[in-house]
């Protein structure tokens, strides 16, 4: 049997993976949300991490030991370094931590993503007509909200997208002996800059501040409004390209 983590980081990310599995149950595993689903050849378990490396960390050592795994996809929405569109959907070929201090245990080399299910991911894209942008994604500890930022980013690391969590899942996935990949799709472009700077809603001490700067700035509400239709793009890629994932996946079992 095929024991298939998805690794998503956001209730927006988890949600849209989850369309993908009809009658799934989502239950909670050692504080981990996640939502399973089975057939007689495969178990797919869709994981909430949270953002960011630790988060994501973390709930790989929650879920890691519930079952024999069989690959690891870190998964949900990505950050353009390079011209593309929304919507587009990322399959890297290595990924990078910009900064490995942000968690010890992440390597400074790359981490290369699984040849045979990166082929396979291709081939479900390509069927749904999506673009690919391949390459090397890096992981980011903060949300990276400023194009200028993004272009330095993409040039010092050489990648083309930019996430928060891939290289704490891959990691793991490595250590184990577990194959990985990373399925995302393209939620900001390279060259636009989000309405504002989003992590100031990640801290409570911070939040405020956040809610202030959208409260007394009408042109604010315009941008988190482009910025809900790109993610809601973003989640209709992601859940097409799993229902074609799963169903092709099913086919060549």
């Amino acid at each position: 049997m095929e024991n298939i983590a998805v690794f998503a980081a956001t209730p927006w990310e988890f949600n849209a993976i989850g369309r993908a599995l009809p009658a799934s149950h989502v239950e909670r595993i050692n504080g981990v949300k996640w939502r399973r689903w089975a057939d007689a050849s495969r178990f797919v378990a869709v994981i909430q991490t949270g953002m960011g490396l630790v988060n994501a960390r973390a709930a790989c050592e929650a879920v890691y030991p519930k079952r024999p795994w069989t690959v690891f996809i870190s998964s949900g929405f990505a950050g353009a370094l390079v011209p593309s569109r929304i919507g587009d959907v990322v399959i890297p070929e290595q990924v990078v931590c910009a900064d490995s201090s942000l968690m010890g245990s992440v390597p400074d080399s790359p981490i290369v993503c699984s040849a045979r299910y990166r082929q396979h991911a291709y081939k479900t894209a390509q069927s749904s007509e999506n673009a690919v942008l391949s390459g090397r994604l890096v992981t980011v500890g903060n949300i990276v909200w400023l194009a200028r930022d993004k272009l330095a980013i993409g040039k010092a690391f050489d990648a083309s997208s930019l996430d928060m969590e891939s290289a704490a899942i891959g990691t793991m996935a490595t250590r184990r002996g577990i194959p990985f990949f990373v399925v995302r799709s393209i939620s900001d472009r390279a060259e636009e800059d989000l309405p504002l700077d989003l992590n100031l809603f990640r801290r409570p001490d911070t939040f405020v501040q956040g809610a202030w700067a959208v409260a007394t700035t009408p042109g604010k509400w315009s941008g988190l409004n482009r910025l809900r239709r790109q993610k809601n793009v973003a989640s209709a890629r992601l859940a097409q390209f799993f229902e074609i994932f799963f169903s092709m996946t099913e086919n060549d079992s």
